[in-house]
């Protein structure tokens, strides 16, 4: 990082945590989305025939759903864009991929640690990422491009749109770059295919009904991912 982004970062942030207290009043509304997401990729890992996978995430949804609400607080948000062509998020901040990797790697020490709780805490912070990834906004890397006009509309409709919920056909990765990747090219690829749509209503439909259930998916996905990771760990340990 150069040292004019770094002096604008620092700018940037402090932008950001004079908003803050604002931000914070909404912060659980807005993540009732990522819940439901989880709570979408459990019913997905059970559909594909991963029952005890199912049961042992489901065991800790709690913890995970936790995890996915404090990645969203502070101003922690600015490191949630990646654009995959730049392979950058916003001008002086982190990016998804960073952020996610570190997650999902803090998440596998805690559980070498023994400390499950905090383990599922930082796997639900990881979800959150490849979540945000998926939304236009986060990889085009334009904040104010009505980012907040759409929240607030799959805020407001999400629970009532069937067409919003994925049942099944989880989508599996064995690395964090390959889920950041495969999720924010498809956003990218999604936005530019609506983007003509003059209508709001109908765009933000026909957007939402793709990415949210590829949101889902994904999620399914690195669930399955943590789960058979942890079950190395284990064997690891049972072999000393």
């Amino acid at each position: 990082m150069s040292i004019v982004e770094k002096s604008y970062s620092k700018v940037f942030k402090g932008m950001l945590k004079a908003v803050n207290p604002i931000k914070k009043k909404i912060i659980k509304t807005e993540c009732k989305v990522h819940q439901f997401i989880n709570n979408q990729a459990l019913i997905i890992l059970k559909n594909d025939g991963h029952d005890y996978v199912y049961r042992e995430i489901g065991l800790n949804i709690d913890k995970i759903n936790e995890g996915v609400v404090w990645a969203d607080q502070d101003f922690k948000s600015s490191n949630h864009f990646y654009n995959p062509d730049r392979k950058k998020g916003l001008y002086g901040c982190s990016n998804a991929l960073k952020e996610c990797s570190f997650y999902y790697a803090m998440a596998l020490t805690e559980y070498k640690k023994g400390n499950k709780d905090n383990a599922y805490f930082y796997l639900g912070a990881a979800c959150h990422l490849i979540q945000d990834v998926t939304v236009p906004q986060h990889v085009n890397v334009k904040l104010l491009d009505s980012h907040r006009k759409f929240e607030q509309w799959v805020i407001k409709t999400y629970k009532n749109q069937e067409s919003f919920r994925a049942y099944d056909g989880g989508i599996y990765f064995v690395s964090i770059k390959q889920f950041i990747d495969f999720n924010s090219h498809a956003a990218l690829k999604t936005y530019y295919k609506y983007k003509n749509e003059l209508n709001d209503e109908i765009r933000y439909y026909k957007i939402t009904s793709v990415i949210l259930k590829l949101a889902q998916r994904t999620t399914a996905g690195l669930m399955l991912k943590f789960f058979y990771d942890i079950r190395r760990i284990e064997n690891l340990n049972k072999e000393w």
